[in-house]
Order: structure tokens, then sequence, then C-alpha cells
């Protein structure tokens, strides 16, 4: 087997030796380690490794210097490798800046021909031209070298050529083989985030097994990222390594929404955050509290807040019972798809309607006994509301500020932290609560106004919110907490009146004389969770109000008890019940008349005498003779039969006695 040095190789191939060498060291190419003469290492590679084209190149060059192989004067080199003809830019392709520089060279490359041909003595010209020029134009490089090389790309109308622009004449292409680049492409624009160069070693490798006649063609990894940055969008690596949420936020186009025509009260966005601050509870545990809030579209005032343990339906009451006693109600309120917003007892089930649910059956929400209109943000879409860059100031300007922060994320959250936990450091919720309350009312409303219509620049939220208001609905605070009562499913009174449901267990309300009148009625009931002692009563057809019950927790007797008093007051309840029927009853029948006491026998009666019996006869009456002759009733005996009754009593007499 032939062997060549690697000198031999690169001269074969016509490249470097220094390009065979690095193929050597990455494995790339076969080879055997032999001891040079000197004692240094050398490395050997076999003819059978190289293409087929090199081993033909190198059989007819032994061919030749055998002189087996006759020399042909017109045979063609075999060229190897042919570089890219250079693709020349047009005037209109070049910046302004390039088109500038043209425009000089072009003047001082005129004015050196025009001036040389003056002189006998070119080179000596061309020295003092030069030097005139660097004293004239100091920053500029130029000398005798450059002027001939302008000159010619001047005549070639080469416009980088006289630039000097080097390169780029073949930007846009690579060297990598397209099936090359398919397959690490396929496995790059993964979700699971694969890195360039995990992605580049598998590529080798597929590359080494499908197709190796393409591997030396491989360039090295700094390409692939170089093509990347160049060829693959944004866009692609967004939705293919990302996701399709993050390519909708960062990349896809958006609806830009005009405020031009919309007012303060117009709209309200509403949203629940989690607070970036640990606390104590009254049980002294750890939590973070739950902010929900409303912010006014237009003007980005919060107009009403309310701070709870977890995010539910009662914390958004309240937050919208804050805001609308300070600013009104509002037309329309703008919400996500939170079950703390999309529920039967404040905007309805929304999207969350099941298909056997019947929405007209269900009672009316609070927000459409209030006249509002709820909308939904489409799901999954943030910048759809804007209150979330609200929460982001509130964490940034508020949640920052205490002793208790603890970041959004475990990348932002303080290395001290664990110390202060230890050390009792965290702040209460009460102190939050109040802090927060102020701060919102006399700084964040009161900062400037950050929204997109240029003609409030320089004003406070509030002064947007007084300007752009022009009516407000308002409502008192006694009617305002009636709209504001939760309400059930439609239900029956039962004998023990209505209920409500408040964490899985049932509290009954009742009133003795009205509940036992009103069975099997269909009823709505609304109650305020703060205030168990009542509920309202409503008609479920009209929504009429009907009446307020007490709590009927006398009736609620633990099973095993011993407390007379207890047993008393259920069965007070109970007698009072039954008392005010009898007493019903009886009045219906002391108001009666004698002839309204009537019994359903009496007046049976009374109608079977007030009826006449009468059988008509008909006109035509047929006889119904017996075809029987006196000897044949004599032949039967029926004659001669006599019944002798005493006779018949005496032997019954003498029978009983035996």
């Amino acid at each position: 087997m032939d062997y060549l040095t690697m000198k031999e190789v690169a001269d074969l191939k016509g490249c470097s030796w220094q390009n065979i060498q690095r193929l050597v060291k990455s494995n790339k190419l076969d080879f055997i380690q032999e001891m040079g003469c000197k004692g240094r290492m050398k490395y050997l590679i076999p003819v059978s490794v190289l293409s087929e084209d090199l081993q033909a190149k190198y059989y007819a060059k032994m061919k030749k210097d055998s002189g087996l192989a006759p020399e042909l004067k017109n045979e063609p080199e075999t060229v190897l490798k042919q570089s890219p003809k250079r693709v020349q830019r047009t005037f209109e392709e070049l910046s302004e800046e390039e088109r500038t520089r043209l425009n000089f060279w072009c003047s001082l490359l005129e004015e050196w021909r025009a001036r040389r041909s003056q002189y006998r003595n070119k080179t000596e010209f061309d020295y003092n031209f030069i030097g005139e020029c660097r004293l004239k134009y100091e920053d500029i490089e130029i000398s005798e070298r450059i002027l001939y090389r302008k000159w010619t790309a001047y005549k070639n109308n080469d416009y980088d050529g006289i630039i000097g622009v080097r390169g780029g004449w073949n930007k846009g292409s690579s060297s990598i083989p397209e099936t090359v680049w398919d397959n690490f492409l396929w496995e790059w624009l993964n979700e699971n985030k694969p890195t360039v160069s995990l992605c580049y070693r598998s590529t080798v490798q597929w590359t080494a097994e499908f197709y190796p006649e393409l591997l030396e063609m491989i360039p090295s990894e700094a390409t692939f990222r170089r093509r990347i940055d160049r060829d693959v969008a944004v866009a692609v690596k967004t939705l293919m390594r990302d996701g399709e949420k993050a390519f909708n936020d960062r990349c896809a186009p958006y609806i830009m929404r005009m405020y031009d025509k919309l007012e303060a009260n117009d709209c309200w966005i509403a949203d629940t955050h989690t607070l970036d601050i640990q606390s104590y509870d009254d049980k002294n545990s750890i939590h973070r509290l739950y902010l929900t809030a409303f912010l006014d579209a237009k003007s980005g005032v919060l107009t009403g807040w309310n701070i709870d343990d977890s995010a539910n339906s009662d914390s958004v009451t309240l937050a919208l019972r804050h805001g609308i006693i300070h600013y009104g109600i509002p037309k329309c309120i703008y919400v996500d798809n939170g079950r703390e917003y999309l529920n039967h007892q404040l905007g309805g089930r929304g999207r969350r309607v099941k298909k056997n649910e019947n929405p007209e059956s269900e009672p009316p929400p609070i927000f459409k006994r209030l006249g509002i209109e709820m909308r939904n943000a489409i799901v999954r879409n943030a910048k759809a509301k804007p209150i979330e860059r609200t929460f982001y100031t509130v964490k940034n300007q508020f949640s920052k500020l205490w002793d208790g922060f603890c970041g959004g994320t475990i990348i932002e959250r303080p290395e001290s932290l664990k110390r202060r936990i230890k050390d009792g450091k965290l702040p209460c919720d009460y102190e939050i609560r109040e802090i927060l309350d102020t701060w919102i009312k006399n700084e964040y409303n009161l900062q400037p106004y950050g929204g997109s219509e240029q003609k409030y620049k320089g004003m406070s939220r509030l002064d947007v919110w007084n300007k752009t208001c022009s009516e407000m609905r308002k409502i008192s605070e006694s009617a305002l907490n009636l709209m504001l009562m939760r309400t059930t499913r439609k239900q029956k009174i039962k004998r023990n009146g209505v209920y409500v449901t408040i964490c899985g267990e049932k509290i009954w309300f009742m009133e003795a004389r009205e509940t036992i009148m009103n069975l099997e009625k269909e009823v709505y009931v609304r109650y305020d969770p703060a205030d168990l002692r009542t509920a309202r009563i409503y008609d479920a057809e009209t929504d009429k109000y009907m009446f307020t019950w007490s709590n009927a927790d006398q009736l609620m007797v633990d099973y095993l008890t011993e407390k007379k008093e207890e047993i008393s007051d259920a069965k007070a309840i109970i007698g009072e019940s039954k008392k005010f029927i009898r007493e019903q009853a009886k009045g219906i029948k002391t108001s009666l008349s004698n002839h309204q006491k009537l019994t359903l026998l009496e007046m049976t009666v009374r109608n079977a005498h007030n009826k006449k019996f009468r059988i008509v006869q008909p006109k035509k009456i047929v006889p119904v003779i017996i075809n029987e002759t006196a000897e044949d009733r004599m032949a039967a005996g029926a004659e001669n039969v006599t019944i002798d009754l005493k006779r018949m009593r005496k032997n019954a007499e003498m029978r009983r006695k035996k």
C-alpha cells in the first residue's frame, strides 16, 4: 500500500498542508504514525483513503514520472476547486456612505491620471502625488499599490474594488452541504433547545453514516453558528425552540388599540397578582398575599383593589365595591378566564359554559345587576391586558421595598431571604395592607401618565381620569351592598327553609310561618358571606324580593346532645309551624257557614234525593213465552213438593245435641 506525507497530499489536492494537518488531527482522515529520521513523529496517509479523483491523479502522476504514460500537451489540468465568480454590486445597491467614498476615489483617480500624463518620469510623479495626498487627506490610507489596484477596479467598473470593500462578494452563500444543513436544522429547531455543539456533533455522526462522501465538506462549528444567525429567521427560531406562545408574544403582529374615543370609567381591566412578598398571617405562618385590582383603561388609575389570602370571587367583589364607592360604576369590565370571574354569582359562566348548562336558568350575576358588560380576554394572551404592566410596576416600586421580598422566580430571590426568615424580619399581613392602600392612593395614581396619548403627557394618572370622565354612575352604599350580595342557584323551599353552601357545609335560613306556607316554591337566595345572620329570598321567575329570613341554627342539633335547651329551641320552632298551620286550618273552618260545612256524604245524599228516578216505557213491548206444557211440569214434580219448616228446625236441634 502506498503512503503519502501531508505535504504530498496537500500538493495533490491543491491546498495548504495545514488544512491536511487539521483533517488528520480531527480524525477526519485516516493515517498511520511513523518515527522520522530526526526522531520526530510523522503522519503517513494511505492513498486508499483519498477520493477517487485524487487516487486517479496520483497514479497518473506516478505513470508520468516513471515514463509509462506519454505527456499530452493539450491535456487539460484537473481542477479540484474553482472559485465562484465575484458578484459586483450596482451603484443603487451601495449605501450613502459608500457612495460618498466612491465619488471621492473616482475624483482622486481621475486627477492622478490627468496630472500623471503631463510628466515624463511617471514614477517620480507617483511618489510626489502620494506624499501630497497624505498631507492633504490624513484620515485615508494611500500608497502606490493602492492607487494601481483602485485604478484597475475603476477601469472594470468595480465599485467595491474602488471603495476598498474586500470580501462580502460571496455573502449569503455557505460551504455547508444542503443535506447536512437540513439535518442540522431538524435537530436544532426543537423545543428541547439542544445546544449548537451537541447538534453539530450529531450531524457529523449522521453524515458519516449516511453520506460519508460529504464528510470532508463539513466546515467548523463556527460556520454553523454564523449561518444560524444569517439564514434562520428570528421568528422561526422563536416558534420552533420557544413555542407558539413565545412566538405570539414576541414576533406575531398585534392589534394596536386606539384610546381616542375611550373615556374614564368606560372600561375597567381586572386581574389578580401574587405579591412577591413573604409575610406572616394571623397564625404566624409564612405565605404570600394576592392583590385583586381594577385598572381604568383610559387613565391607568387603579380604581379598586383588595388583598386576600387567595384568588377568589369574594376578593373580586370587595375590590369592585371599593372601586364603585370612590369612582362610580363602570360601563364594561375586561377580565381573563379565571374561575374567580367566570362563575354564576359574579359575571356568569362565559367561556366555561358546559353543553348541559342553561344560562337562562341561572340567577342574574352581580355584573348584570349593576348594568356592567363583561368581556373576556383571549386565552393565553397577556398583551391584551395592560394591567400586567401595572403589576410589574407594583413589583418594582412596592414589593422590592420589603424585607420579605422573594421575587417572582428563583433567579430574583435575594440570597439573604433565608437569613431574614430565620431572624423573623418578615412583615405582617396587616402592615402590607395598610401601606399598599396608602401607596396606591397617594403614590401610584398620582404618578405621571404613561399611556400612548401624547396630549396627556406631563399630567398624572388621576388628572387624566378627572379630565376624561364625562359622567359617573353612582349608587348608595346600602343599595350597593344589596346588589353585591352572593346569589345561589335556583332551589325550592324545603321544610327547613332554604340554604347556602359555605366551605361544603349547608347553612339554613327560615321563618316558621313563611317557610311552611311557601313549600316547594322556586326561589333564589342572596346573602352576604361576611354576615350570615340573615338571607334575602327572591322569586325565581320574576326576581322579585319576597322575604328576609334568619339563620335557622336552632334546628342544627348534635346527634348525641344532652342539652335540653337545644332540643327545646328546635321543638319550639317545629311547634310554632304546626300551631300556625292548625290556626290557618281552623280559621278556614270557622269562617264557613252552615250550608258550607256539609260533608261529602251529606252532599251525595242530598244530590241523590234531589234527582228523580223515572223509567220511560217504550211504545213497543214484546212478550216472552216459555215453551212448556202442564204435563212437563208434573213430570218434574215441581207441583208435588211441600216444605215442612217445623220438621227442619227439629232435625237441626237434634244434630246440635249429638
